[in-house]
């Protein structure tokens, strides 16, 4: 067993541009809030950005390729996904955890599957002690994860990433389908 904060080369949360949600715009840097990490996917619904200028003060958490993005508090507490490449450059919020394996030895594929299949023990540590649920940056540098060798890694996510990539396909014909059929009902 391997802490994380020795196989990564982030861990950190972000912060809301002052101003709160006030200060999102239409269009620029997208800025990943809890609502849009779940469990193996990100949802776009709720989606915010921000300015040049604000993306600057927040260049600390940058998003990047293969970041594994979890959410620390709240409801949604222990959720996690990958970064979608397609939306960056982005940044999070405080809400939301970046977790950067060093990707030498650590497929980002394989963390995210180990955290999610380590759900109810991230519920369990967020529900100790304070009044609301919370992960703190300590917490999740001192999971301890089994760590095979990187081609052992990806051959044990394998299977998995690509059972979650035919249901993101389902899921998103199912959406068509369904827009299709409420659009054909209502005429």
């Amino acid at each position: 067993m391997t802490l994380l904060k020795n196989l990564c080369t982030k861990i950190g949360s972000g912060a809301t541009p002052r101003g709160g949600k006030d200060s999102y715009k239409s269009e620029g840097t997208s800025i990943f809030r809890s609502q849009n990490i779940l469990d193996w996917r990100f949802s776009k619904s709720g989606l915010a950005f921000i300015d040049d200028m604000q993306a600057r003060k927040l260049e600390n958490v940058s998003v990047q390729m293969g970041d594994i993005l979890l959410n620390i508090t709240g409801e949604s507490v222990a959720r996690a996904c990958t970064a979608p490449c397609n939306l960056l450059p982005a940044r999070v919020n405080q809400h939301v955890c970046i977790v950067r394996p060093d990707r030498a030895v650590l497929d980002s594929d394989y963390l995210l599957c180990v955290l999610l299949s380590m759900k109810q023990q991230l519920l369990k540590l967020a529900s100790s002690g304070a009044t609301r649920q919370a992960l703190t940056k300590e917490m999740i540098e001192n999971i301890e994860i089994d760590l095979p060798i990187l081609s052992r890694q990806k051959e044990i996510v394998s299977p998995l990433v690509a059972i979650q990539r035919e249901i993101d396909v389902l899921n998103r014909t199912n959406a068509i389908c369904m827009r299709c059929w409420s659009a054909s009902s209502t005429n």
